[in-house]
This record gives structure tokens, sequence and C-alpha cells, in this order.
């Protein structure tokens, strides 16, 4: 079975501490605050200490950060280092690679080649570009160009491809054209850099002018951006450029990443730029497309650029505009998007109601800290002048926010007290934290880290933190939990079948408490909000579960509200319900005989597998050998293709201790930490025999289906790695499928995959499964097929071990 490798697909595309301290080269603008009347220098202190101390706990080695208010730069500084290995700071004229907010950029592009009658939105890309094709004939016909930059064309990301840097432009436009779609048009949001890619050489063909030479001309000058370049090539030259690094969670390793030649793609994401040009985009942006009195987009091309085009969630409370996506802050629109390529991370935000804009350069990849800053920035600048407005007010009736609010994710009930006038928050074991009022119902927990708040509602507070947010439900004072919320939720107690039939989910009670259970990931406590509708804590408030009845109010079902969409669990009966049959111990047993035998197996000491491989929504294809010895050696070399073109070639190896996985598109990774258990435990040779050595528990939770057929659905529990189900035919028991999450040393990021095993044939008296389908979001489905398998050849030792790809 080839391995997967996600990590080096998914790490590169374009979009998941420090002992030094930084020598600071621009400080925040005094005189810009007073000059818009307001001075905001205690707030621009906290944000900055708040950055900074973030910033090192995320191991980012330096950034760059610019705030705009009222058409002011207000605060712009280096923060860290540039060069981390010299220790050279970064200065508000470092350049950075901005990524994916190079999406703006190439939208703006595509209006003011509209407004020129050069182009429609509502236009068929072929009109300009005729090789432009898409896989599903209804998509091919009715695509626009609008759908190419709201990401609606229905295709997965085919990146690919794009980061193996072998194809042209024009070349990566149809290899997405043989990607096999996941959606219909317009039917949901997926988000699609070739299709930006396009977008940007409509504007080449209709201006008959390169995009990469429009931008500058057009936009980049009239904005005074003098310090911007198109493409990483241009800024190696750059005098002041920062480099681009990768952090180790596991080794607290900082290291040098190679820049990334994206030439090919670049209207999805080459711009890099420094913080005082990117404080002129702001500005242009909050001065509704004009820049030194002059327009450069109409009116109306500009309402189309920061206008709703796709609901990015079910709730629609995100939206995805041309280049922007769109939320909501106490009220108030966020246009903002974020950038991800090899070293470097960066955030473009603003709330144009409130002329206030900020722009977050980072080099490292893939940093959360973007998301971190929004809500920093948001409440220092705008919710601390409305506290000595609504400050006093808010004390006349504080002592209604008195009471205990239970906190579901830690089992423990925060107590609120109202004395002397003044609100404080008691949890049990910490100091006790002053309530400093910031607006409205809104108050910060003084002496707690930063980003603490609580906001209080009607029968519960929500609470907001770096690390997430929860919404707490109020306590009676006997400390039971609201009898309302309790009997609600109780009447949810029971079984529910899967989506897709592949098994069952349990709402149950236990410690007191009603909880959601899927999978081996944690329950999630119910809480009723409103009449059938409930919080699942400690998932935040863009997740909730609602019961579905029939016309006579039975509890048919209950629907799961989430970012990626809704999902329908439907009740089952007693006696639909499926409890084990079988232990651990004996599907363990059969599982052995069914795939050959314990002696059949341990006469095998090595495998030689020779495949092919079809990504099939990515559109591209290869082929490859795996190498496999007793006991836990692996290695597999793969050589991908696309329009019948060697793109790339890849060299996986793991010699029982450790192992390395490199790529012709990517520097080579180390495996370490948790994603090194889970590459030895996959690597057991003889690992179906040995489940009661290799796991802490094996656990059988109930049948699913794969398919048609009816399974044992397991959860594995290693001694050390990550955890993960696996099914089990009830008749032939063999292996069917096994999901788990692909766990990162350079991020907090989990991600979702799945196996499934098909076309099981006897090889030297054990079963093999020649077809395997991988799935996980960011490449979609990847069929290997084994075309032969050959027992017991003869493998040096010193084939596992690196070698360049």
């Amino acid at each position: 079975m080839i391995k997967t490798s996600p990590k080096a697909f998914l790490s590169l595309l374009l979009l998941f501490a420090i002992q030094f301290a930084a020598l600071e080269q621009f400080g925040y603008s005094q005189a810009a605050s007073q000059a818009i009347g307001v001075d905001y220098s205690k707030q621009l202190q906290t944000i900055e200490e708040k950055v900074e101390a973030r910033r090192k706990e995320l191991g980012i080695p330096g950034m760059s950060l610019v705030i705009v208010h009222e058409d002011k730069i207000i605060y712009m500084k280096g923060l860290g280092y540039k060069d981390f290995e010299n220790k050279i700071a970064v200065t508000p004229d470092t350049q950075f690679a901005i990524g994916s907010a190079t999406k703006a950029f190439t939208a703006l592009s595509v209006l003011m080649t509209a407004d020129e009658g050069k182009l429609s939105l509502d236009d068929s890309p072929k009109k300009l570009l005729p090789y432009f094709k898409m896989h599903d004939p209804e998509t091919d016909k009715n695509i626009t160009i609008r759908d190419l930059m709201s990401h609606t064309s229905g295709l997965n990301r085919t990146d690919l491809a794009m980061i193996t840097g072998r194809l042209t432009r024009a070349e990566l436009i149809q290899v997405a054209a043989q990607a096999k779609p996941t959606a219909k048009l317009r039917e949901k949001f997926q988000y699609q850099n070739i299709m930006y890619t396009a977008a940007g050489e409509l504007v080449t063909q209709a201006q008959k002018q390169a995009w990469e030479k429009f931008v500058p001309e057009r936009i980049f000058k009239p904005l005074g951006m003098t310090n911007s370049t198109m493409s990483m090539k241009k800024m190696s030259k750059a005098r002041d450029r920062s480099r681009g690094y990768d952090y180790n969670f596991d080794t607290k390793e900082t290291k040098q990443r190679p820049y990334r030649d994206i030439d090919q793609v670049a209207p999805a994401g080459s711009i890099n730029s420094s913080a005082r040009d990117m404080a002129e985009w702001l500005r242009f942006v909050l001065n509704r497309g004009t820049a030194g009195g002059k327009r450069l987009v109409s009116e109306k091309g500009f309402e189309e650029w920061l206008k709703p085009q796709m609901k990015m969630n079910a709730a629609g409370t995100v939206n995805y505009g041309l280049g922007w996506m769109l939320r909501k802050w106490n009220g108030l629109t966020v246009v903002e998007h974020g950038g991800n390529i090899d070293g470097f991370n960066s955030l473009v935000a603003m709330i144009p109601e409130k002329r206030l804009g900020f722009v977050m350069l980072t080099n490292v990849t893939a940093s959360s800290l973007g998301n971190d800053l929004m809500p920093i920035i948001w409440e220092n600048i705008l919710a601390k002048p409305e506290a000595a407005k609504t400050g006093v007010d808010n004390a006349v009736s504080a002592d209604k926010e008195a009471g205990k609010y239970r906190l579901e994710v830690a089992g423990i009930d925060i107590e609120i007290k109202f004395t002397d006038g003044k609100l404080s928050a008691h949890v049990p074991g910490q100091p006790v934290y002053p309530l400093e009022n910031v607006g409205g119902r809104k108050y910060k927990l003084s002496g707690a880290p930063e980003g603490f708040f609580l906001t209080f509602k009607d029968n519960e507070a929500y609470l907001e933190q770096p690390q997430g947010n929860y919404t707490l439900p109020r306590v009676k004072t006997n400390g039971a939990t609201d009898a309302k919320n309790a009997d609600a939720a109780k009447e949810l107690i029971g079984k529910y079948s899967m989506p897709d039939s592949s098994g069952t989910i349990e709402i149950k009670e236990a410690d007191g408490k009603v909880t959601f259970n899927i999978g081996s990931q944690p329950p999630y406590a119910l809480n009723e909000k409103t009449k059938d509708t409930f919080s699942m804590s400690p998932l935040p408030d863009a997740y909730s579960l609602k019961a579905k009845r029939d016309a006579a109010g039975k509890l048919m079902s209950v629907v799961v509200t989430q970012p990626e969409g809704e999902f329908e669990f439907k009740r089952l009966d007693e006696k639909s319900e499926d409890k084990p049959t079988i232990t651990a111990d004996e599907l363990m047993q059969k599982a052995i005989d069914a795939a050959g035998g314990d002696t059949a197996w341990r006469k095998l000491t090595s495998r030689v597998t020779t495949f092919t491989v079809d990504l099939e929504n990515q559109g591209v294809q290869g082929y490859g050998k795996v190498y496999s010895k007793a006991p836990d050696m692996s290695a597999t070399e793969t050589t991908m293709t696309a329009l019948g073109k060697k793109i790339a070639r890849g060299w996986e190896y793991f010699d029982g201790r450790e192992g390395v996985e490199a790529y012709s598109f990517a520097p080579a990774e180390k495996y370490t930490g948790l994603r090194l258990d889970d590459v030895k435990l996959a690597n057991a040779f003889y690992g179906i025999l040995d489940w009661k050595t290799l796991f802490k528990s094996v656990v059988i939770k109930r049948t699913g289906k794969v398919g048609d057929d009816e399974c044992w659905i397991v959860e594995f529990t290693p001694h050390k790695g990550t955890a993960y189900t696996e099914f089990y035919s009830t008749k032939t028991f063999l292996l069917r499928k096994r999901e788990g999450v692909i766990t990162s040393s350079t991020s907090d990021q989990k991600i979702p995959y799945s196996l499934t095993f098909d076309d099981y044939r006897d090889m030297d008296g054990v079963k093999v499964a020649f077809k395997t389908t991988a799935y996980n979001i960011g490449n979609g489905n990847i069929v290997t097929t084994f075309t032969d398998v050959k027992h017991n050849v003869k493998l040096d030792d010193k084939m596992f071990a690196p070698r360049k790809p």
C-alpha cells in the first residue's frame, strides 16, 4: 500500500520562541493618533505586547505590522528578525511574500479591465482563453469569470501540479480541466488557486499586457507602492527582504526554507511587499477605490469587489467576495484575506465602516497569528473608546451579571461576584480576575493572559480567549444546570445513524450533562440555546445541533450545522441499535485468519510492490514502488505525471528509528513528534498480528457500512501516536476502511483522512488489497492500484536511507 504524503502536498499550498528581543525600527505614531482626535498610545502598546507574546509563543522569527485608521498610519513596526541566523531585525520596509492576499489585487485587475469594457464578469472564460475547459459538461458550459474569483467552480484544490513548478500557466489551467469536480457549479465554496491563475491570464489577454506588468503599472504606481515586487526572483534582489522559515513545535527548531518561485500561478499569490507599501493598499480600499483623489475602479466595480458572492458556510455568517473573505465582528463587516506560501504568512484585514485596517506580514509557514490579531486590534482600537461612554450606565446594572456560569470543556463553574460596585470572576484554583467594562455587557478579565473577555447575555455568558470561544450557560444557585436546558437535551439521548450510513453516533448522559459522541472525537456537551437548538461545547458558536421532528412533534433526527455544511443524523430505535456480539480478541483472531493466518504472515520477511496512482481531484497521475522489510522498515519511490509529462519525483523512507520525506518540489522533511510515532506504527510489518502489543486499547464500538459491506467499527489507541478507527467486514473479517487524522510538526492543524481497501487477492498465502482509495480535504481522492507484489525479496538495509528524489 502506498503511503500518501499529505504533509508534502498540503504545507506548500498558497493559502492552516525567540530568545532575543528585536531592535525597534519604527514605533507607533502618536502624532497620527492625535491627528484623528484620539490618543491610542496605550492601546497600541497593549496591542504590541500581545502580538510580541503570541509571536514568540508561535515560534515566528519576525514580522511586520501596520495599522491604518481614518486614513492615517497609527502604528508601523518590525518585530523580530528578517534574518534569524544573523539576528538582523525586521523593518517597516522589509519585503515579505504576501501569498494569497495577492488574490484581491488580481480581482481588482479584472474589475478594472471590466470597467474598460474589455470583458464582463459574466463572460465565459473561453471568450479569451479558448483552451479553458472543465471536466463536468454543465460546468464547462455555464462557468463565468465571476465563478473563477468566488471559488464556485466545483473543483477542489488542484495545487499539486502547481507546486511541482514543471508546467506552464496554460498547462496548469488544462490540468485543472482533467480533475474530477467535487461539487456542481456554484453548489459550494471550494478554494481554488488555478481558477485565480486563469483570472489573471484573462487580464493578460484582454489588456494585451502581462498581468505581472499591469499590476505594477496600473495599481502599485498610482498607490505609491514603490517597494513591492511580482516574483520571488525580484524579491531576492531587494535590499531589505526577509528570509522564510519553518518552526518545528516538536524540536523547537527554526529552519530556513528556500524561496519558492510560483511564476506560472502568479495571479494566485506571487506579490511581495512591505508594511509601508501595504499601508497604501489599506488606504486605497478604505477610501473606496481612490488614491490621491483619483478613482482606479468604478463605484460599481468596487461594490462587486467587496460584495458577498458565495457563502463560505451554511449559515452564511462568512462569505467570499472577489478576492476577499467577509465576516461580522460586533455587527461590523470585516473584509480580510490571508496568504500562505513557503516560509511566509500574511493577513490583510479591515473594517471599512470604521476606516480601520491592518496588515500583518510574517516569515514563517502557516501561522495562526492572523486570526489571533483581528480581535486584539478591533477590541483595542474600537471597543476602548466606547467603554468610557458606557461604563457608568453598565455599573448601575452590573449586579445582574452576578452568578455562576458553566465552562463545560473544563468541567468547572466560573462565579461572577458583585462587590463594592464592581464585578469579578472567580475561577477554581486561580486568582480573582476583576472585570473591566469595555462597552455594553462586555468585560475584560484583568490580570488574565491577554485576549480574555466575557460578554453577558440572557441566561449565558460568552467567553472569548486566544484558544477559542465558548458559550457558558448560567447555573442555578444550587449548582445544577438550568433544568429547562438539561431536560431538553435529555430528550435527545439515543443512537443515530451517520449521514452516509457508515456507522452510528450516540447522544448520552454522563456526569450530569448530555453529550454528542462521534468516533474518537471528544464528547460535545449539549445546551439548549433556543427551542430545539443546542450549542456543542467546547466548539465555537459556528457549530450547533438542531432537533428535527415530524408533523406530530416526534423526534426524527438531529442536524449538526458547522462551517462545512449541515449533516443529518437519523434516530435509531432500540431494535436497530447494534451491540457488539464479538470481543476485540475474537475479532483480532478472525482478522488474522482472514488475512492468511499467523503462520503465513510470519513466513514473509519483505515485500516489493509496484503501483500506479490517480489523484482524481488533482488531474495528476503517477507510478512507483514500495519496499517493505520486517520488522518495520520501508521506502517509497514515486513519479508523478500530468498531461503526459513527468512533473515530480518523491522518496520516503523509515529505517525503524527515523525517516524522511523528500520530493523534488519541496525540502526534505524529517519525521518528528507525533508524525514520527505514526510513521513507526504504520510501518509495523506484522502489525495485523500485534494488536495487543502495539495498542493501549482496542475497542469495538458498533457496526456500520463501507459501501454495502456491514462492518465492525473498531477504535485503536496506540501507546504512542495518534488514535484511529478501522472497519472490519462482519462477513469476511477483512479490513475495509481506516479513518484518522494527519498530524504536523510545524502547525497545530490536524487533517482528517480516510483509506478504503478493495480488491483483495491471495499472494503467497496472505490477502493483499490491490486497490486503496485515500481521501483528505487537500488532495481529494487518491486511488492507488497495485500492478505487482513480490514477497521475500532480498533487500539491503542500506536502501532505507536518504536519497535525492
